[in-house]
């Protein structure tokens, strides 16, 4: 959190957003969730304390619980999966990675594999990212899973229909991979003695 986000008693949805970097959607689907409890203003406008916000950061965040992040790649490019695969899996960072080629094998592997995070892509054969994020979302002890949906036909619709299945942001391929390991809190994170 920046220095004048720290010194603020509240913080707008979208301050909110600029620090977890995802977007203020995001931020209010996780309010009306009553996942980050917000304040109402007599405008009706949402404000956030942050020491709310830092105590959901730390729960968001589970690079910072102990053990490794664990990530699960859902994506039916192969090629596209394995550079994230290699990207996350370099010995730098402290990751378990999987794979699945679609819907179904994701399915399966959420239960055996258990990720933190599971980065899916919204067009796939079979049963589409939306539809994987919504059923996952479902399943008692699984919504806490973070969905990070990827597409290389992104637009708002795509967006705004992950979004509501679950999904806390969507990237646009190519990847950003700067902006992917932030999100994963892995951005300069060095391996842990």
């Amino acid at each position: 959190m920046s220095d004048e986000l720290k010194r603020k008693t509240y913080l707008t949805p979208n301050e909110v957003a600029q620090w977890m970097m995802v977007s203020p959607i995001t931020v209010r689907g996780w309010a009306q969730k009553g996942l980050l409890q917000a304040e109402i203003t007599p405008g009706g406008h949402r404000r956030f304390r942050s020491a709310e916000v830092e105590r959901f950061a730390r729960q968001w965040n589970p690079a910072g619980n102990k053990g490794p992040l664990r990530v699960l790649i859902v994506d039916d490019d192969r090629a596209v999966a394995g550079f994230i695969k290699e990207l996350l899996d370099d010995g730098v960072h402290h990751t378990v990675v999987d794979t699945a080629s679609d819907g179904f094998e994701a399915g399966r592997k959420v239960h055996t594999f258990s990720p933190d995070v599971m980065l899916l892509d919204w067009m796939m054969p079979g049963i589409n990212g939306i539809e994987v994020c919504r059923q996952i979302k479902q399943i008692p002890g699984l919504a806490e899973v973070r969905v990070i949906a990827m597409s290389g036909y992104l637009d708002q619709n795509n967006e705004a229909a992950l979004l509501a299945a679950g999904a806390e942001c969507c990237l646009p391929k190519p990847l950003d991979t700067s902006r992917l390991l932030q999100l994963l809190g892995l951005l300069d994170k060095p391996l842990p003695a």
